[in-house]
């Protein structure tokens, strides 16, 4: 019954990655054509543009937060299946940290969306070369130094959070849980203890998720909050847009490999 269990876990959880990922493709067309669309309208109401992107970062965000959500029950019978997902390409597997991507790509991605990196971008505005109100879709010195600020408290996070990984995965080599490794090659009893010290790590990284989930969610509402209606969507677009094709690589990268994933 166990095995059985753990199989549905897995397709339960692979069809919620899917499903998502079918997702982020549907919306990356949406935010795609929101953003043609202004571009290509002359005269339109400023106002009226500006709410109709601010909804379409608000549903981004809803959508993220619900997939959070899905994924954080099933996270809890089965946590391993997400640190270590079948249903990704070892390229995407690779770029993983605590189940996710890390919440500085973000703000990464962001500065690399304006055009220039921060420090060219701010060398050049000191020395007059250019106005940044003059130029579509770059960052005022406010944001910058906004987002700046973001970094560095996301980043201080994320050290965080990988120092509480780290300490639950070498608490496997503790002295306890070898104790009851050995008992256990002798004594069913010593199998139930070595079940249950299991059981313990796996709450741990079920809490390690949860917090990491909430970070990347954090840092995306403020991000957003800190650009403007029409960079907040040209971020979520591209930022949908280098999701699927880190996939796209990733998959063609292991059939050349001879390596094939279920779906």
């Amino acid at each position: 019954m166990a095995e059985k269990g753990s199989t549905s876990d897995q397709a339960a959880s692979e069809r919620c990655f899917l499903e998502w990922m079918k997702l982020q493709e549907d919306s990356q067309k949406e935010l795609f054509q929101a953003l043609s669309a202004i571009e290509n309208r002359v005269n339109s109401n400023h106002e009226e543009a500006e709410r109709q992107l601010t909804q379409l970062v608000d549903k981004s965000i809803e959508e993220f937060q619900d997939y959070i959500d899905r994924r954080m029950q099933l996270a809890k019978n089965d946590v391993s299946l997400f640190f270590a997902p079948v249903w990704c390409s070892t390229r995407e597997a690779s770029l993983l940290w605590i189940a996710g991507c890390r919440p500085t790509i973000f703000i990464r991605l962001a500065y690399s969306l304006t055009g220039y990196e921060l420090e060219t971008r701010m060398a050049q505005f000191l020395q007059g070369m250019k106005s940044m109100e003059d130029i579509a879709g770059e960052l005022t010195p406010q944001q910058m130094e906004q987002l700046d600020s973001l970094q560095m408290r996301t980043i201080k996070e994320e050290e965080r959070l990988t120092s509480e990984l780290a300490r639950v995965q070498e608490e496997m080599a503790d002295q306890t849980v070898v104790g009851i490794a050995m008992r256990s090659m002798k004594e069913q009893i010593g199998i139930e203890e070595l079940e249950r010290a299991l059981e313990k790590q796996d709450g741990e990284m079920v809490r390690l998720i949860q917090q990491a989930d909430k970070l990347r969610i954090r840092t995306l509402n403020e991000l957003t909050e800190i650009l403007r209606p029409l960079q907040a969507v040209l971020f979520l677009a591209f930022s949908k847009k280098l999701h699927l094709s880190v996939r796209e690589w990733g998959q063609r990268n292991d059939r050349r490999h001879g390596r094939f994933l279920n779906s």
